[in-house]
């Protein structure tokens, strides 16, 4: 990859890398052992520092993406969010957590979650005698996690038009 990078790419340089669910690679590969649950943070911690070494060597952005697994647990904690922000979260009236865990919690820098609900919307028609209810896929991201910002959130939902914040 640092190969790739360092190509002098006159027309389109590389400033973003995204790896998309790194979670996969893991989750069939180790066991709950000691000795793999080990490895594997040796080899999350091993991906973390080359990542991070190449953002900082080449002014990139780095995004990884984690999946989310059901989180089945006691309900503790304010709003889904308990200590280190790792317990659960809602989305789709489940509730979920980082598939990766505590490990790689300590590989990154920042945390988002994206996560999305049903809205039901009153859509008023000529023709019709009384409002018809439908429903609206609204989604929120949250800055769950990022040592130089307070958590925050904002609504929005994807139109024709493009991405349109929701203002409650």
């Amino acid at each position: 990859m640092q190969a790739f990078i360092a190509i002098d790419h006159t027309r389109l340089p590389v400033k973003l890398i995204v790896i998309d669910s790194i979670a996969t690679l893991f989750r069939s590969q180790y066991e709950a052992t000691p000795a793999d649950l080990k490895r594997r943070s040796e080899m999350f911690f091993k991906i973390s520092g080359t990542l991070k070494a190449l953002a900082n060597k080449f002014g990139v952005a780095v995004v990884v993406t984690n999946q989310v697994v059901d989180f089945i647990g006691p309900h503790h904690g304010i709003n889904g969010v308990r200590l280190g922000n790792l317990e659960w979260m809602h989305t789709l009236g489940k509730q979920v957590s980082p598939a990766l865990g505590l490990a790689w919690a300590h590989c990154i820098n920042s945390r988002v979650f994206l996560a999305k609900h049903e809205e039901s919307v009153g859509v008023n028609s000529h023709n019709a005698s009384s409002p018809t209810i439908s429903s609206q896929t609204h989604r929120t991201f949250h800055l769950v996690f990022a040592p130089h910002l307070p958590h925050a959130s904002s609504e929005f939902v994807i139109t024709k038009e493009g991405v349109v914040g929701v203002s409650r």
